[in-house]
């Protein structure tokens, strides 16, 4: 299935190519408005990020200070596309029928990037001479049913040099990723296998295996194979957040059933627990009543001898191949897992249970009556993103369809007074704008955002509200989007949503909330 090109103001748009399946995506809106048309004209971009497998599963296209939302499925392996400084795409081919099968980019660089197989017929999008390709449109599912591109005249705009993608990025993975694997094992094992081989924007790039060089590529924390079997391969590249991930899986899948067989295991504390996973993974799960493995075994067999920090850590740096060139780093790493063993489990983290706000303010219309005038005053701004301030306009945009004012609710007694407000703000608006893209761009209506003290006792928040703002990482809105069932907003929230969702679909809204350590956090009204 293809279509034609078409030209509106200075934004071209490609056919497309593949099947008629799918739900219609477009990261310009089209037929684009005057502000889309700036929008666009703005864009820099810097990255690309494709998952691809038998067909290509998802696209993402990654402004210097936007991140549109990723199109399509999450199956197979992420793999991403940086433009260095000064480079564009220039032109896009595909290959397939009812499914994209391969896409490949072209640069004004020379490069030409392929992800996946081409078959025989390979349809070129021919954008026109002098355009850089800024997004992306078709259809989407489980894979990208139909692919084309829109460009933008290169005359005239300044290519800047790409800078990491202004976008919120949390310092780890969901810890509902761990299942029973405890976080501090996890940070151990991190410690001492190291992160490799790091590239200068934190990410990862595949190297040669230090003995079996290319025949056996790794990446990150030592991952050799990706969590769906598929090898590891030379020159992919993945995230940090994604590189724990796969440490994760890992560990889960060749440690945890042989360390649950310990008979002590019921009785152990998570500190154990995780000295022995390190010890495990770097060892071998079968460590327990294991030829060699004698004493580790005692300290498994001795909750009596526990509290005995001495003679727990001489039991763990036996095992330090004496002699050998890899002596003294075992050495160190059977320290900390003795150190781990032998550290008192601290208290549980607060309890949250008085943050779970009644509606409070969550039920007020007053912001649906503001919408017009919002479309209105915002005609032809340009998004902020991370550049958000506290002395910024209300009519500021944060996201293409987000104002600051939405997050305070046009009142100034609600201004945000710190830096770390604003970033915390950020970070909700851009998946608000991920929510509203996936319910057909439908008006997104925040009815509270940002409550200070003062204002939350007024409507009765709660005493520890997330609402506050009142610490980084820590934030909270309450919204709905017209036209579309809250209930399906908050199941769809509920799979996408990494941190906490109040669940009040009965009282006509959803709650998206954030607190120190991101923890995944669930409730009811």
């Amino acid at each position: 299935m293809e279509t034609s090109s078409t030209l509106v103001g200075k934004l071209w748009r490609s056919s497309s190519a593949g099947g008629g399946g799918g739900k219609a995506f477009s990261d310009i809106n089209w037929p684009p408005a005057g502000s889309d048309q700036i929008f666009a004209q703005q864009a820099n971009p810097v990255e690309v990020r494709v998952r691809v497998g038998r067909y290509v599963d998802q696209v993402q296209m990654i402004w210097e200070h936007y991140e549109h939302p990723a199109r399509g499925g999450d199956g197979s392996t992420l793999q991403s596309f940086v433009l260095n400084a000064n480079e564009y795409i220039t032109n896009v081919r595909l290959t397939g029928s009812r499914y994209v099968g391969s896409i490949e980019f072209i640069t004004n660089q020379g490069r030409n990037i392929l992800f996946g197989k081409q078959s025989n017929t390979v349809i070129d999008l021919e954008v026109p001479a002098n355009h850089q390709v800024v997004g992306f449109y078709g259809q989407s599912g489980r894979w990208i049913d139909q692919l084309g591109v829109i460009a933008v005249p290169v005359s005239g705009q300044t290519i800047g040099k790409p800078k990491p993608p202004q976008v919120p990025n949390p310092e780890r993975p969901s810890d509902s990723l761990l299942g029973k694997l405890p976080r501090a094992g996890i940070e151990l094992i991190k410690e001492f296998e190291g992160y490799a081989k790091a590239l200068s924007d934190g990410r990862a790039q595949a190297y040669a295996d230090p003995l079996k060089g290319w025949a056996l590529p790794t990446i990150g924390y030592g991952t050799t194979r990706y969590p769906d079997g598929v090898p590891v391969k030379q020159g992919e590249i993945i995230n940090k957040d994604q590189a724990e991930e796969y440490l994760i899986d890992h560990v889960d899948k060749s440690c945890r059933k042989a360390l649950e067989k310990i008979p002590t295991w019921n009785r152990m504390n998570i500190n154990q627990r995780g000295a022995l996973y390190s010890f495990a993974y770097n060892l071998g799960s079968g460590f327990y009543r294991g030829y060699n493995f004698e004493s580790i075994t005692r300290v498994c067999d001795s909750p009596e001898q526990w509290n005995d920090h001495r003679w727990i850590e001489a039991q763990f740096v036996k095992y330090r191949n004496p002699g050998t060139s890899v002596e003294e780093g075992l050495r160190r790493r059977r320290l900390a897992e003795a150190a781990l063993f032998c550290k008192k489990v601290t208290s549980a983290a607060p309890n949250w249970d008085d943050d779970h706000d009644e509606a409070g303010e969550a039920g007020d219309r007053k912001p649906e009556e503001r919408l017009d005038r919002i479309v209105r005053d915002v005609a032809g701004k340009q998004p902020v993103g991370a550049g958000l301030a506290p002395e910024m306009s209300f009519d500021t945009l944060i996201t293409p369809h987000i104002t600051y004012g939405e997050f305070a609710l046009y009142e100034e007694s609600r201004r945000f007074r710190h830096g770390f407000q604003c970033k915390t703000a950020y970070e909700i608006a851009v998946f608000l704008e991920k929510c509203r893209d996936y319910f057909g761009g439908n008006p997104l209506v925040i009815t509270s955002g940002y409550r200070p003290p003062s204002i939350n006792a007024k409507v009765g928040g709660a005493r520890r509200s997330e609402h506050l703002y009142d610490a980084p990482d820590t934030g909270a809105v309450d919204f709905y989007i017209k036209n579309v069932s809250v209930y399906e907003v908050e199941a769809w929230c509920d799979q996408q949503y990494p941190h906490s969702i109040g669940y009040g679909a009965k009282k006509g809204f959803v709650h998206l909330g954030m607190r120190p350590g991101k923890p995944r956090v669930r409730w009811v009204y």
